[in-house]
C-alpha cells in the first residue's frame, strides 16, 4: 500500500508519493518490501540488546519510522526540515549567542535544542539533526565555514597538492563525535514519539 508521507519545510508543504520503504532508501539501495530482508533483519535485531528504533515493537516505534518501513499506519507522517526552524525567535536568539553554523552544529547541546525546537513547537512525527552535508569535510582535512548570509566558504583546491591533503577518514566517531552525542541526546528527548 502506497503512503504519502508529509513534510512540512519552511517554503511550504511538500508531498512525497513514493512506497513508504523505497522514499527513504538512499540513492541506489534496493530496499526489500515487508516480510522480506528487511523485516527479517528487524526481527533478527530483536534481542537482549538496548532498544534501538528497529528493536521496538510496532506499538513502540515511532509513527514515521513505521511508515518508513513500509508497515501500515493510522495517518500520514509530518516532519520539518531543520531550516524550518529557522522562522522561530529561540532560533534567532540562539543565532546571536552561537554565530557561526560550526558552533550551532558542532556543539551536542545547542545541535540538540535547534533540532528539537520545530518538533516541540509544532509535535511532529520526526525530529531532523541540525547538521549539513559539508559536516564530515573537516574530518577529511577540509576546513569550511557557513555565514549567515553567504552560504558556505571553502578554501579552493586548485592543484594535485591540494587534492592530496586530503584524507579518508576510517573512524567517524573521532572525527566528528558530535553528531553521535547529538543523534543519542535527540533519540533520548524523542523517545518513541519521533523519529531522530
Amino acid at each position: 500500500m502506497r503512503s504519502a508521507l508529509v513534510a512540512v519545510a519552511a517554503a511550504g508543504i511538500f508531498l512525497a508519493n513514493a512506497a513508504p520503504s523505497a522514499a527513504f532508501a538512499p540513492s541506489g539501495v534496493s530496499v526489500a518490501a515487508p516480510g522480506g530482508r528487511l523485516a527479517s533483519a528487524i526481527s533478527a535485531s530483536k534481542s537482549d540488546r538496548p532498544s534501538t528504533a528497529l528493536s521496538l515493537t510496532m506499538e513502540e516505534k515511532p509513527l514515521l519510522l513505521r511508515a518508513a518501513l513500509g508497515e501500515k499506519v493510522e495517518r500520514s507522517p509530518v516532519w520539518m526540515m531543520r531550516q524550518a526552524g529557522r522562522h522561530m525567535q529561540a532560533y534567532r536568539d540562539l543565532v546571536s549567542k552561537y554565530p557561526t553554523f560550526r558552533e550551532r552544529s558542532e556543539i551536542p547541546e545547542v545541535s540538540t535544542e535547534i533540532s528539537l525546537q520545530p518538533w516541540r513547537r509544532y509535535g511532529v512525527d520526526g525530529c531532523i539533526l541540525f547538521s549539513d552535508i559539508l559536516t564530515p569535510l573537516p574530518g577529511m582535512g577540509i576546513e569550511f565555514d557557513i555565514k549567515e548570509s553567504a552560504g558556505p566558504k571553502l578554501k579552493p583546491m586548485r592543484s594535485a597538492a591540494d587534492f592530496e591533503c586530503m584524507k579518508i577518514q576510517d573512524d567517524w566517531a573521532k572525527s566528528m563525535p558530535f553528531v553521535k552525542q547529538t543523534l543519542g541526546d535527540l533519540r533520548k528527548e524523542g523517545g518513541n514519539s519521533a523519529t531522530v
